[in-house]
């Protein structure tokens, strides 16, 4: 199986009572749900918050399996951690774009075109490069949509890695 990363909405008020959740629990009772191919095989959020220098308050669980036996890991923002960090990711994105795109770049060792992270950045849509830079855009764009959608509704922010990736 190919890696893929998985973002979800989910009702956490903290690790706790996230870990509480079994697997399909999550899904039953989250605000929606959407599942990208990890071509690059990188943990996204890192790669994304050592490049920006960002702190997300983001917890990350404990290696795991799912129920095919594929290798699991599971990072949250809870709800109150959300609320206090959505401005610095809304900053990110939006407010600095054009910044967090040559960060990214940068940290990426400086491979991809500039103009392609920034478009993954602004528009959430998924390259089909591999490249973890862009990937990397991408996925922060889609966590700021799911993160206002989720502070609206009062849950918290999960991604599930599936496969074999590296931070």
């Amino acid at each position: 199986m190919s890696a893929s990363i998985t973002i979800i909405g989910v009702p956490a008020e903290d690790p706790d009572s996230f870990e509480e959740m079994y697997l399909d629990e999550r899904r039953n009772r989250s605000g929606g749900w959407d599942t990208f191919p990890l071509r690059s095989g990188r943990m996204l959020d890192a790669f994304f918050m050592k490049a920006t220098s960002a702190d997300l308050g983001v917890y990350r669980g404990d290696e795991d399996r799912d129920d095919d036996g594929v290798k699991l890991v599971t990072c949250l923002i809870d709800r109150e951690t959300l609320v206090e960090v959505l401005p610095d990711l809304d900053a990110l994105v939006e407010t600095n774009a054009e910044a967090t795109a040559r960060a990214l770049q940068a940290h990426g060792g400086g491979r991809t075109a500039l103009d392609r992270i920034s478009d993954a950045l602004k528009s959430g849509e998924w390259p089909e490069s591999g490249d973890a830079a862009e990937e990397a855009a991408a996925f922060a764009r889609q966590l700021l949509e799911f993160a206002r959608t989720a502070r609206q509704d009062r849950m918290g922010v999960c991604w599930e890695y599936r496969g074999d990736v590296t931070p």
